[in-house]
């Protein structure tokens, strides 16, 4: 191979290599210093229009799950309600089995009737002052979208009047074993409001879930696809940094032969 001084081809390629070492080294330390394998488009643009998506997916989820998470407890919320009011319900029935008592006076049933009505406004109070972020639950059916899929909290009237308890009197015996009856319906009638938002506590539980175990595949896959496994940038950059001593030590031997022919010009 002859000497040429215009072109010094084994230089050129070793630059090239060397740029290129370079190059595989700067990338290895971004990927070190971000904990990430994609810092850029241009690192792998299809991984990274992937990985968007499911990022995407990530952040609906975690909404939906926060939206799940209010209707829960909006239906606990209501169903602490309807908990008090049982218990004035239960009151009231120990009252109503005490009216009956044929050898109470009229004077004794009506004391025991007045704290009756007292405790029916006791339940009226609880159902206008159940309240989630200043909305009434307890004085009307009241539907609320959580806007999760379509989840919705469904919670049944429960006052005096919708449970059928407004007219009670207990003053004479025949009333207290009349609102004994009374109270038997209502009972059964909280006991089936609670039921169903316990079911509906379980129905968002379950969704909760099912959304948490999708959150967390879809951060698995994201994870998968953008983050650096750090092992094997160690050895890209220690390859890189070999690659690099090596190309710029071509490039000083590249230059020997242009000095050659120097030498053969000044003999």
């Amino acid at each position: 191979m002859g000497l040429r001084i215009n072109a010094n081809i084994p230089a050129v390629n070793a630059n090239r290599q060397t740029d290129k070492a370079t190059q595989t080294l700067a990338g290895s330390l971004r990927q070190m210093a971000s904990g990430l394998r994609i810092n850029r488009a241009a690192d792998d643009a299809a991984g990274l229009a992937i990985a968007d998506r499911f990022r995407t997916q990530i952040r609906q989820g975690q909404e939906e799950i926060n939206n799940l998470q209010t209707g829960y407890n909006y239906a606990q919320t209501a169903d602490g309600g309807l908990e008090v009011q049982q218990q004035a319900l239960q009151r009231l029935n120990d009252l109503a089995t005490q009216a009956a008592n044929g050898t109470l006076t009229a004077d004794q049933r009506n004391a025991i009737n007045t704290e009756a009505q007292q405790v029916m406004g006791e339940i009226n109070d609880v159902a206008a002052n159940t309240q989630y972020n200043g909305q009434a639950m307890l004085n009307q059916n009241t539907t609320v979208d959580v806007g999760a899929g379509g989840a919705q909290v469904n919670v049944a009237a429960s006052n005096a009047a919708a449970l059928g308890i407004n007219g009670i009197d207990l003053s004479t015996a025949d009333g207290a074993r009349a609102a004994m009856d009374t109270l038997n319906t209502a009972g059964s009638r909280l006991d089936q409001n609670r039921a169903g938002l316990g079911a509906q506590m379980n129905r968002f539980e379950s969704a909760i879930n099912q959304r948490q175990t999708g959150v967390e595949n879809a951060a698995a896959a994201e994870s998968l696809i953008r983050n650096a496994d750090l092992s094997r940038v160690l050895i890209d950059r220690t390859r890189g940094q070999v690659l690099q001593q090596t190309g710029l030590a071509a490039l000083i031997q590249s230059n020997v032969g242009q000095q050659s022919a120097l030498s053969l010009l000044r003999g």
